[in-house]
């Protein structure tokens, strides 16, 4: 098997085995947290810390694992949260988090996604019904089994506003939606620019951190590579600056902010193989068909590559592009980037043709999916690949990421059924 190779012969790996190792040893690493979790659990039970001495649990694995007191208390609530209750208390009931530790037992999520979970159900109200917390659990699960843990916070953080809404007075629940609580003072100065300060209501505010999280990020200087020198108040200044010009063009919002100029780029495959393009279109980072093809997704780029005898190869037309009404059906559709764990909103995406526009010029919403900058680069250059079921878009992963290559769809944008029915 290929996991079993020694790390002194990695070296001698392929490529796609050396990921699969990857995968398998990340896998034992989670199993070998729920068996620590086994361990924090009994000792807990058997008070072993004050049994040996300690004060408690925590002072115990603290000293005798040397560990740190917050990574001590944290499997302590791991453990609690997600081992049957009859271990921990001697009285046989429904665990808190049954189907958490089930995945982390069999290697399919990880510490920080259990710590996501099981920081999301401390906060569930005492009036949430258990069929409906487990259920909501679940969700949660399917998330992570498929996504980073910060996607699965969002969607904790997503999840505690419903149990709030839930739970809250009728005459709570009135007042927030009717008037929610926004609040903008601005102070201007004599040159013109303005100081300002306020508050937001919890919806507006997830949608605000949605929109800085990805635009605030540091970033390469790209003509020196020097890093980013702004401090997180100046990028996310600069992120509100590009979120209040995108709303000034607030028209072509279904657009992802207006469509850039048409380019006719014409080149030969020879040319284009050669890494000659600079001779006849300076793109940064475009030397393949493929990314050409890429690129001509994500903007209005209407590429004609030709072989060396003009033989047509590859020749797009601007009407491919997904009209607004499609732009509205797919945002329904998908709800954002539809690649299995992203979180990325409509706006942050760019339709995509299922079968290529080269191979049948189809662009009904049958044949396309949204994919944000990230996953459409993924599709386009790795072995991930998407297809359409029926009306919905499903992608199979790479053969190192699952051998068998089951169909995943994207669980992000989900909202249980008794939420939609609600809403």
């Amino acid at each position: 098997m290929p996991e079993q190779t020694p790390a002194s012969r990695l070296w001698q790996v392929p490529d796609g085995d050396l990921t699969a190792i990857g995968v398998a040893r990340e896998e034992r690493l989670r199993i070998a947290y729920a068996e620590m979790l086994e361990f924090v659990g009994e000792s807990e039970q058997r008070g072993l810390g004050k049994s040996l001495g300690f004060k408690d649990t925590s002072a115990f694995l603290t000293d005798t694992l040397r560990i740190s007191a917050r990574e001590a208390k944290q499997r302590i609530d791991h453990a609690r949260a997600t081992m049957p209750s009859s271990s921990l208390t001697g009285v046989p009931q429904p665990p808190p988090q049954a189907a958490t530790g089930k995945a982390l037992t069999a290697g399919d999520i990880n510490a920080e996604h259990v710590h996501a979970i099981t920081t999301t159900f401390q906060a569930c109200p005492a009036e949430i019904p258990v069929e409906q917390r487990e259920a909501d659990e679940r969700i949660l699960v399917e998330l992570a089994r498929q996504a980073g843990p910060e996607a699965v916070r969002k969607a904790g953080r997503r999840l505690r506003a419903i149990w709030e809404q839930e739970t809250a007075p009728p005459e709570d629940k009135d007042r927030g939606q009717a008037h929610p609580l926004r609040r903008l003072d601005i102070t201007r100065r004599k040159d013109g620019s303005i100081r300002f300060s306020g508050e937001l209501d919890a919806e507006t505010a997830e949608e605000l951190d949605g929109l800085l999280g990805p635009l605030a990020k540091p970033h390469r200087n790209p003509e020196t590579g020097e890093h980013d020198t702004r401090s997180p108040a100046e990028r996310a200044g600069d992120a509100l600056a590009e979120i209040i010009a995108l709303a000034a063009r607030c028209d072509e919002l279904g657009t992802q902010g207006g469509e850039r100029a048409v380019m006719i780029v014409s080149v030969t495959l020879a040319e284009l193989e050669n890494r000659a393009r600079h001779a006849f279109l300076d793109i940064p980072g475009i030397s393949s068909v493929d990314g050409l093809r890429r690129l001509a997704c994500e903007s209005k780029v209407v590429p004609a590559i030709f072989g060396n005898n003009a033989a047509p190869l590859y020749v797009g037309d601007a009407s491919r592009f997904a009209t607004p009404a499609q732009r509205r059906y797919l945002a329904a559709r998908d709800g954002g980037c539809a690649f299995p764990g992203c979180t990325r909103g409509p706006k942050w995406t760019t339709p995509h043709h299922v079968v290529p526009w080269s191979v049948d010029k189809r662009t009904d919403a049958d044949n396309l999916v949204l994919l944000c900058g990230r996953h459409h680069r993924v599709i386009h250059h790795t072995q991930w690949e998407v297809r359409m079921n029926g009306h919905l878009p499903e992608f199979i992963p790479p053969p190192w990421t699952d051998h068998e290559r089951k169909p995943m769809r994207n669980l992000a944008h989900t909202t249980p059924p008794r939420y939609q029915q609600a809403a």
